[in-house]
C-alpha cells in the first residue's frame, strides 16, 4: 500500500522507489500484487506517464485511510511506552536549511531514534493546502497563511537586511534614509508589497521594481550583478557580504523581523511524532539553536 501511494503521488515508479529506499522492481511487484489482490487495474502505465485509473483513485483513498489507522494505532502503542516513532515528511524553503532548520531536524532524530524524516527543500506554493496534496505532513513557512483551515504555529523570527553591489552604489549613490530607496531599482521577492523597518516605517516595494523572484538566492545574485537593491534574510546575505563586491545598505536602519511558521494539517488529533517535532522546533529556535 505504501508503494502504491508513493507511485500514485509521484506518478513514477522510479521516483517512488528512490523515496522509499527500495528497488524499482520491488515497487512494481508491490503494485502488481496489490492489483492482483484487488482484482482490478489501479494504474495506467505508459512509456511517458503513470496515472491512476478510476478504481485506482478510490483504492488510493482506502489505502491512505488504512495506513493512517495503522500509524495511529502504532502511535498509541508507542505512547504507552513513552516513545515517538514513524516518518515525518517536511517541505521547507531552500534557504531555511541554513537558518538552523537542518540542525534542528537532525538533533530531533538523534533524540528520537525511532523517527525518520523526509525533508524536501523547495519554495512553498501560494496554495496553503499544496504541501498536504504533495504528501507532506509539515510545511515550514516564512509567510502567514490567510483564509485557510491549515494549522499554523509561530516557531521563530528571521532577521533581514538590504544589500547591493558596490558598482551599483557607485553608479546610483548610497541612499541616506529609507525613503531614499524609492529612487533606486528594487529587487523584490514575489508577493511583497512593502519593506517594513523596525521603526514602523514602510517603503513601497511595488514601484521601481527591476526584478521579482520567489528565490532569495536569485535576489542575492541579481544584487551582486548590479541590478539594484535587495531585501534578503541575514543568514543568506552573509554569504554574499563576504564578497567585497557586495555592500550592506542602511545598516543602521534595522529591518523589522519576520515570523517563521510551521504549517500542519487541519482537523483532529495531530500524530504524536508531528506534535513532538513542532514543539522541538519551537524550543530550538526560541533558544537560538
Amino acid at each position: 500500500m505504501k508503494s502504491f501511494l508513493a507511485v500514485s503521488r509521484l506518478s513514477s515508479f522510479s521516483a517512488a522507489a528512490e523515496e522509499l529506499g527500495m528497488s524499482r522492481t520491488l515497487v512494481s511487484r508491490h503494485v502488481a500484487d496489490l492489483e492482483r489482490h484487488a482484482g482490478a487495474r489501479l494504474l495506467h502505465r505508459t512509456t511517458r506517464a503513470v496515472k491512476l485509473t478510476p478504481v485506482g483513485y478510490d483504492y488510493m483513498a482506502l489505502c491512505a485511510r488504512v495506513l493512517a489507522e495503522i500509524a495511529a494505532g502504532e502511535e498509541e502503542i508507542a505512547a504507552s511506552r513513552n516513545q515517538v516513532r514513524g516518518v515525518i515528511a517536511i517541505l521547507c524553503p531552500i534557504w531555511l536549511g541554513s537558518f538552523g532548520f537542518s540542525e534542528a531536524a537532525a538533533s530531533f532524530c538523534v533524540a528520537h531514534p525511532d523517527v525518520r524524516i523526509r525533508v524536501h527543500f523547495e519554495e512553498p506554493s501560494s496554495n496553503p493546502h499544496a504541501f498536504l496534496e504533495q504528501g507532506y505532513d509539515l510545511c515550514i513557512q516564512p509567510n502567514a497563511l490567510r483564509d485557510s483551515a491549515i494549522k499554523v504555529k509561530k516557531i521563530g523570527e528571521i532577521d533581514f537586511c538590504l544589500i547591493a553591489s558596490h558598482d551599483y552604489i557607485v553608479r546610483r549613490g548610497m541612499p541616506a534614509a529609507p525613503e531614499g530607496l524609492l529612487a533606486h531599482d528594487l529587487l523584490v521577492k514575489s508577493g511583497e508589497a512593502d519593506w517594513v523597518f523596525a521603526s514602523g516605517l514602510k517603503v513601497s516595494a511595488r514601484d521601481n521594481v527591476r526584478c521579482t523572484t520567489n528565490s532569495v538566492f536569485a535576489l542575492c545574485s541579481a544584487a551582486t550583478a548590479g541590478l539594484g537593491i535587495a531585501l534578503v534574510p541575514q543568514t543568506v546575505a552573509a554569504r554574499f557580504l563576504n564578497d567585497s563586491k557586495v555592500v550592506s545598505i542602511l545598516p543602521e536602519e534595522k529591518i523589522a523581523k519576520r515570523p517563521l511558521y510551521v504549517a500542519s494539517a487541519p482537523g483532529g488529533q495531530m500524530p504524536r511524532r508531528t506534535r513532538a517535532f513542532i514543539n522541538w522546533l519551537d524550543d530550538w529556535f526560541r533558544k537560538g539553536g
